[in-house]
């Protein structure tokens, strides 16, 4: 319809790719153009989408029928492209990570203030069903007053390292020069969350991080302890060497104890929760089967748009985990624990 919103896609690879398969299914958007610089991934975003599609990034950028962008390059690019949509008026939605650090973030966010446009990081995982489960337990309180939560992606995948349009013919995550690394690309995810859980000021961090298994130019294996001021502790976690893999989540509170796991390769479909009903013991089972990454992201931002609202992924809170990032990687250098 004439009233949708126009988004382009900047870079058609796996992850661009799935972008304009959530664009188009979107109620409210339309896939109004994208660029690629591998004519194979743009001709088949043409026969996939009967989409209008340029050669160039910067021109998909003067395209004046765009009004929003996604970013979907390799990591690495994320920061110069997105200042190159927002110097030429367009909005933008910016694949994960948003950029490399807090202080090209806040750069990203600088520039857009400056022209009165809008910035949206793809945290697509604040609507994963295992993170809303976790959540709806500690809002009605089933585990008592939470005490610690450990939130890990630790399993063992040619995937994960082969992911994107060369498979691991190019295996970008595997490379510092494309900002590869288990860091760059969990941390945004896995830190977003916790500090939705905590509700509460970083008091401290402490961290490990390294190559081990598939690459040693960049961490396949990261790890990091989070204190908070209210006295909740949480460890996040992802690694690619985990030949068994850990459970998702496991939240531990006065009263009871959540642990949501699965079988699958970033698939988590079983949960179980312990606690205590009037002095009773007592154990719920949950299925959170379904997709890995749900619509709702495209769908929340469609309706924040249409409706003038806030976007449902603000500034502070991305200022917040690039913030906390950084401090991981710090913590991990020096080996040391450091404070904000």
């Amino acid at each position: 319809m004439s009233d949708d919103i126009p988004v382009g896609v900047l870079g058609v690879g796996r992850i661009g790719l799935f972008h304009c398969e959530r664009i188009s299914s979107t109620p409210g958007l339309r896939l109004a153009a994208v660029s690629s610089r591998a004519p194979r991934q743009t001709e088949e975003a043409r026969r996939r989408f009967a989409v209008k599609t340029y050669p160039r990034h910067e021109d998909l950028i003067s395209d004046g029928g765009v009004r929003w962008i996604v970013i979907a390059t390799t990591s690495d690019q994320h920061y110069s492209w997105a200042l190159a949509a927002l110097r030429a008026g367009k909005n933008v939605i910016i694949e994960k990570p948003i950029a490399l650090s807090y202080q090209e973030a806040a750069e990203i966010y600088q520039a857009a203030a400056g022209r009165g446009l809008s910035v949206l990081p793809h945290q697509s995982r604040r609507w994963d069903r295992d993170f809303l489960l976790v959540q709806r337990a500690m809002a009605e309180g089933l585990l008592g007053s939470v005490y610690r939560i450990e939130s890990r992606r630790a399993s063992f995948s040619s995937g994960w390292a082969g992911w994107g349009a060369q498979g691991m013919d190019n295996p970008w995550r595997l490379k510092r020069k494309f900002g590869g690394g288990m860091l760059n690309d969990w941390a945004p995810h896995l830190v977003d969350q916790v500090l939705m859980l905590a509700r509460s000021p970083l008091a401290s961090v402490s961290a490990w991080s390294g190559g081990k298994v598939w690459t040693d130019e960049v961490d396949d294996h990261f790890w990091a302890e989070l204190a908070f001021r209210n006295g909740l502790s949480c460890r996040i976690e992802a690694s690619n060497n985990h030949r068994i893999p850990l459970p998702r989540w496991t939240v531990v509170g006065t009263r009871g104890t959540l642990l949501v796991r699965g079988e699958a390769v970033d698939s988590w479909q079983q949960a179980e929760l312990a606690t205590e009903f009037n002095g009773v013991p007592e154990v719920r089972h949950y299925d959170i089967s379904g997709s890995e990454l749900t619509d709702a992201f495209y769908d929340a931002f469609a309706e924040a748009v249409r409706s003038s609202k806030e976007l449902p992924i603000t500034r502070d809170q991305v200022l917040a985990v690039m913030e906390t990032i950084d401090l991981i990687r710090q913590s991990a250098a020096q080996g040391r624990s450091v404070t904000p």
